[in-house]
């Protein structure tokens, strides 16, 4: 049986399963050369059209641009000529399905922690959430914590945003941006991190209570924006950086060891001998390494390497195999 993924978020993916194994993955950057592309174009037109599908499953979150729903609807449709096809909105639970069927576990808990992921309600997305799976298809949700809304009025502007539920991956994100490297540039903050030290001038990410310090940043239509006090320049722009450079590294530093430590405890929550991480926030092979050190003797820990939005495509082809079986 043929099954084939498609992700339709940052980047944007496909995948193709035959009797439940990869025949074919591929992120439309690599033919579009554009980095993290959302739209699919290449990818669906260029190796779906001569392939003889089965079943056929779209990923499409919330937050994407109605626009490319419209699209990809009628380039499915044309391309592989069948006029039924699944859309799923459940952005965690296919990271989920990505990790855990890669993993090779019979059972495990998975940890999926990224930037945001669909709408849990009119106030939140999520941002964090554990699960267990168990081959074939049996999923149960363990827990879900979210993150405020990006359109909610009350919190664009920085002058009264207060304090809101805050997820550790939008917090880099946004500490990403406002060092110059983008909001997905959050690899370069982790690399920056290991020249930077205790500064006492930095204010915690992570309070005691395990909260997410969300008086340091405000939300906007564009997502969350990081709030510099007076120790820190109000913008970063490279050619300061030869002046600041230490305190740049001091911040990073920081934010590396409160994200360790936020994920650290998340991951410690989960009481199976094999657990999956997953998500955006698994691409931290910093922190990743750290979690070692504390979890249970005899646990076992995957990290999928497809941690990205690319590989919710692989989640779903997976997906659709195993829920058939």
């Amino acid at each position: 049986m043929k099954t084939v993924g498609i992700n339709v978020t940052h980047d944007a993916s496909l995948c193709q399963c035959v009797n439940g194994e990869i025949d074919l993955f591929i992120e439309e950057e690599r033919l579009s050369r554009k980095k993290h592309d959302t739209m699919p174009i290449k990818v669906i037109f260029e190796h779906l059209e001569k392939a003889n599908l089965g079943l056929t499953g779209l990923e499409y979150s919330d937050y994407d641009l109605k626009d490319t729903a419209a699209f990809i609807d009628v380039a499915i449709r044309k391309t592989i000529k069948k006029q039924e096809f699944n859309i799923y909105k459940e952005h965690h639970l296919l990271h989920a399905l990505c990790g855990f069927y890669n993993s090779e576990f019979d059972e495990a808990d998975v940890v999926v922690v990224d930037g945001m992921g669909n709408y849990i309600d009119e106030n939140y997305h999520e941002c964090a959430s554990r699960w267990h799976i168990s081959k074939p298809d049996v999923v149960h949700l363990i827990e879900k914590q979210g993150t405020v809304r990006f359109d909610c009025e009350k919190l664009q502007d920085k002058d009264i945003h207060g304090t809101f539920p805050m997820g550790i991956g939008m917090a880099y994100s946004a500490i990403s941006s406002y060092l110059g490297f983008g909001c997905l540039g959050s690899g370069k903050v982790m690399g920056l991190a290991p020249y930077g030290k205790e500064d006492p001038n930095i204010k915690p990410f992570v309070l005691d209570d395990g909260l997410v310090n969300s008086k340091l940043f405000y939300r906007t239509q564009y997502g969350a924006n990081f709030i510099p006090y007076d120790y820190l320049p109000e913008d970063w722009y490279y050619p300061k950086w030869d002046d600041n450079v230490q305190k740049i590294a001091n911040l990073a530093y920081r934010l590396q060891k409160d994200f360790e430590k936020w994920m650290t405890e998340f991951i410690l929550r989960c009481d199976h001998k094999n657990i999956v991480l997953t998500g955006g926030c698994a691409l931290n092979c910093v922190a990743n390494y750290e979690y070692l050190k504390y979890l249970p003797k005899g646990v076992k820990l995957y990290i999928e390497p497809v941690s990205g939005d690319a590989g919710t495509a692989i989640g779903l082809a997976k997906y659709m195999h195993y829920s058939k079986l």
